[in-house]
């Protein structure tokens, strides 16, 4: 009985010697889709598989794309960081021959604050600077190039000598408001070059 144990567990431990070695050790380890070692990596996952030309190449290839994806990023944050710098140096936009004030007033206002407010703006040089009409300010908000926000700019439209047009700044929906409300009201003021 003891010599059967003996020869079992000798033939076991033959077993487990003989058994593949670390990945890449035996023909076809790195390309196999197995665990071979049974550490949970397959193939080119494995350290063992390092030297293998097959997974030497996939991870040349693989530091090349990174390499590739960083250079992209580093790119866009910096046209990101170049456009955010020009876009602060300039405080209008142009669309077509129409130059748009980039900021607003800064507050809620009524027409005639509006209209009084662009009439008296000194900006980039020049003072020639009026409301918009409607057509206009649906123009400059449909361009997406002001920034978003939930205020609605005044228009020198009139529907009547009580009712003006505003305009949402970034939907470009027109719609009316009386004259001496301020509403959700901005003056963002635009010239033609």
């Amino acid at each position: 009985m003891k010599k059967v144990v003996f020869i079992t567990l000798l033939a076991a431990v033959f077993s487990l010697s003989c058994s593949s070695g670390p990945e890449g050790t035996g023909t076809g380890d790195c390309a196999d889709d197995k665990d071979n070692d049974g550490d949970g990596l397959i193939d080119c996952e494995d350290d063992g598989c390092d030297f293998d030309e097959r997974c030497a190449e996939i991870a040349r290839k693989a530091r090349e794309a990174e390499d590739i994806a960083t250079e992209a990023r580093k790119k866009a944050e910096k046209d990101a960081a170049e456009k955010a710098a020009n876009d602060e140096a300039n405080p209008y936009v142009v669309i077509d021959d129409l130059w748009i004030q980039r900021a607003h007033n800064g507050r809620n206002v009524a027409l005639d604050a509006a209209r009084e407010y662009c009439e008296r703006l000194k900006l980039a040089d020049h003072n020639d600077w009026r409301l918009p009409t409607e057509a206009e300010a649906v123009k400059a908000a449909k361009s997406r190039k002001l920034l978003f926000e939930a205020f609605a700019m005044w228009t020198s439209t009139l529907r009547s000598k009580k009712r003006g047009v505003i305009v949402g700044i970034t939907s470009g929906a027109a719609n009316e408001l009386g004259v001496i409300y301020d509403g959700d009201c901005r003056a963002r003021c635009v010239r033609v070059n």
